[in-house]
């Protein structure tokens, strides 16, 4: 809820507030671990032990996990905005005419670059997907992901609720006066979603969700070619305007406004990206706020031989599912342990469809175990 909520210390663009919490040096870096020249690990190298598998009795495959020794790893400090991304993402502002002081964004531009980008369909005209679609997308819905999105939607209203009510005004008696700081919500919220690979229904609802028990006015949703799935949970958080785009544009249009559709750009914009979402929220930060520059998605699971490999499996492909550039990264004291980890990643990894299956085996080239 933090991230919607802000309190009176520093200059904001529309109120005297900034979103908190305040940006640590995180804010503009990414710090991992990585291999020192993993990918240049000769195989029977005495130094990195490939664990291996097979599936189904039949079918060799590659490690998912390359062991490495404690002295092969290295701190990594990476930008997390993509230089090449960043000039994209500055040419598509650019050519929708987006900028302090320029207004807000005409729609026919925008839906010219929605249509050479892909977010929308061929033949679609609209920006906006309405309210009485994403009603029908959730009626439409089996009753299992009807109740799963009704029950996530409960647990996280739960605690973004209760987390709101943590975050109090107060004030002391100093000499000559009084101190203290007020909390208060933002006007206008901007929410993304991932479409991509496949949908990310949590990400409506951690973010929608977490906005309206802040206490936003308007929450604002995009989302790129919007799966059932996707508009049956922003149907669920009840948001305010939902736009059918993604990327740059998307992160533009939520910043600026869009001319007869969103005419009170948004406070702060928080949500998960690809690298021209990221960039571009680098490019609005300062103008509006946003949660912070993110990276790919990472994982580190530290154990021993007493947990369940099953489980740590799983942890481990639920990051390296998501993205190409994705890393699972294992950290243990126990061989043997860490052998059945990769004998359970590389079962459970098989069972996933695709294009899941396939993206985890990429993400898991640049994933190691320790």
């Amino acid at each position: 809820a933090e991230a919607w909520l802000t309190h009176s210390t520093v200059t904001h663009r529309r109120f005297c507030y900034r979103p908190i919490p305040i940006p640590t040096p995180r804010y503009y870096t990414n710090t991992a671990i990585r291999a020192t020249s993993l990918h240049d690990i000769p195989p029977n190298a005495s130094t990195s032990t490939a664990m291996s598998s097979t599936t189904n009795g039949s079918v060799q495959h590659p490690p998912c996990l390359t062991m490495v020794t404690p002295a092969e790893v290295t701190l990594e400090i990476k930008n997390p905005v993509d230089p090449t991304a960043l000039l994209q993402a500055k040419a598509i502002l650019a050519e929708l005419g987006a900028g302090e002081g320029l207004g807000p964004i005409l729609q026919a531009p925008l839906l010219k670059v929605a249509h050479r980008l892909g977010d929308v369909y061929a033949d679609s005209t609209q920006l906006v997907i309405t309210k009485e679609e994403c009603k029908a997308a959730f009626e439409g819905l089996t009753d299992i992901e009807r109740n799963a999105l009704v029950n996530i939607h409960a647990r996280v209203t739960r605690f973004a609720e209760a987390q709101r009510g943590s975050v109090v005004d107060m004030e002391i008696d100093i000499p000559g006066g009084k101190a203290g700081h007020t909390v208060s919500p933002c006007q206008t919220a901007g929410c993304y979603a991932p479409g991509g690979r496949y949908p990310l229904p949590s990400s409506v609802i951690m973010t929608a969700v977490t906005a309206r028990a802040a206490g936003c006015a308007t929450v604002v949703l995009a989302s790129p070619k919007p799966a059932l799935i996707t508009k049956a949970a922003a149907h669920i958080c009840n948001v305010d305007i939902f736009l059918g785009i993604g990327g740059a544009q998307a992160i533009a249009a939520m910043a600026y406004g869009i001319d007869g559709i969103l005419e009170t750009p948004a406070d702060v914009i928080v949500g998960p990206g690809n690298k021209w979402v990221t960039a571009a929220k680098a490019i609005v930060s300062g103008y509006c706020g946003i949660d912070m520059l993110a990276g790919p998605s990472e994982v580190l699971v530290i154990c021993d031989d007493t947990a369940n490999a099953e489980m740590v499996a799983a942890d481990l492909i639920a990051q390296a599912e998501h993205d190409v550039v994705a890393r699972a990264i294992l950290l243990s004291t126990d061989a043997k342990f860490m052998a059945e980890v990769e004998e359970n990643v590389q079962s459970q990894v098989e069972c996933l469809p695709e294009p899941n299956r396939s993206t985890a085996r990429m993400a898991f080239r640049q994933s190691f175990a320790v």
